[in-house]
């Protein structure tokens, strides 16, 4: 074993004493040997096989159409603006001209003048009122908003007619009662047919309520002329008709009474007077009163539809309808009249004259009826 020599760095260990081994934490890393890199193949190809592109066929081109071309527009020619002193031609003054003496209207020119405005309100007044005319309004279910002019023309035409119906009513009930040949093919068969069997009537009222519902019908709901004065006139036949027995009750009446030594009772004349005057005064109070007295309606109606009922009773049973009942339906047929002047004012068409003539008409008819049953049970 060797010793250790002295040194001037210090004392160096013999060389073959062992070193001493450090505890693995305190010796130097060492890196793990580098192993060989061994190449590895890729699992997919990296190249890509891109498939043959099919060219898009190629459309048609359409040309554009041509656009109208308009011609332009020449620019208006600048004017050179003036220079700080000078004059421009659109700065001149116009040249002053004397006024025109005016002309003093004439007096005819001058009542001309005075009447347009007047005429021109009532223009407008007349494009506001008639229906037809594109800038007015019309009240829903009412025809009143017609003109002034049509709507007294209409009125007027149904009064005509209404008064032309009373009179070709007498004259037809005239002849029926003192034509020897009328009476003798027409009157008596119907007389005896009426008042022979009590259900006989029954049948005469039956026969002259279709006969009424078809003259009405005609003269409602049909656009000819012709038609509704055939209805017109086939109504007034059929009442006519239906007097005939009336009459004949009171001629007999009035014969009883004479034979007796009484005075001639006037029972058809005082009949026609009190019916006429009844109906004028119903007639005025709705023209001065200008009320719709369309809320009747129903009411109407429904005393229309007891009093047929009380009728058709008393003939099957057999019981006389006495004086009350007449007054009824006197106040029944006055009630009509309010309802039909009222719908002729503010509801009927202007062209509905003769529907219209027919409807009171067969109020006052229905009237006079029962007026005279009220003078026939007064004086007896």
């Amino acid at each position: 074993m060797s010793e250790p020599k002295k040194t001037v760095i210090g004392w160096i260990p013999p060389q073959n004493q062992p070193q001493p081994q450090l505890p693995e934490y305190l010796q130097p890393y060492q890196a793990p040997p580098q192993q060989p890199q061994v190449p590895v193949a890729a699992p997919y190809s990296q190249t890509y096989i891109q498939p043959p592109q099919q060219p898009y066929p190629q459309q048609p081109q359409q040309p554009y159409p041509q656009q109208p071309t308009y011609p332009q527009q020449q620019a208006y020619p600048q004017q050179p603006y003036p220079q700080q002193g000078q004059w421009s031609p659109l700065q001149q003054p116009l040249p002053l001209q004397p006024p025109s003496p005016t002309p003093t209207p004439t007096h005819q020119q001058s009542q001309a003048s005075a009447r347009l405005p007047a005429q021109k309100a009532g223009a407008s007044k007349q494009k506001a009122a008639y229906p037809d005319h594109p800038g007015s309004r019309k009240i829903p279910n009412a025809d009143a908003t017609s003109g002034v002019s049509e709507r007294v023309r209409f009125i007027r035409r149904t009064y005509v007619h209404l008064f032309a119906s009373i009179l070709a009513f007498s004259g037809l009930l005239y002849l029926l009662m003192t034509n020897a040949f009328l009476g003798q093919k027409v009157s008596t068969p119907l007389v005896t047919f009426a008042l022979g069997v009590r259900w006989h009537w029954g049948v005469v009222l039956a026969v002259f309520m279709v006969v009424s519902w078809i003259a009405d019908y005609w003269a409602s709901h049909t656009t000819s002329r012709a038609v509704q004065y055939l209805g017109l006139a086939f109504y007034i036949v059929a009442e006519a008709l239906i007097f005939v027995p009336l009459l004949a009750i009171v001629a007999a009446k009035t014969q009883v009474i004479l034979a007796r030594g009484g005075a001639e009772p006037h029972i058809i004349r005082d009949s026609a007077f009190v019916t006429l005057g009844v109906f004028t005064a119903l007639t005025l109070s709705v023209f001065l009163s200008k009320k719709d007295f369309s809320f009747l309606r129903s009411g109407l109606v429904m005393a229309s539809g007891a009093a047929l009922m009380l009728i058709v009773l008393s003939l099957t049973f057999g019981f006389n309808l006495g004086l009350a009942f007449s007054i009824g339906m006197v106040l029944l047929a006055a009630g009509y009249i309010l309802y039909q002047t009222s719908q002729i004012l503010a509801h009927y068409h202007p062209g509905q004259h003769v529907a219209a003539a027919l409807a009171l008409f067969s109020s006052v008819a229905l009237m006079f009826w029962y007026v005279i049953r009220i003078f026939l049970r007064a004086r007896s």
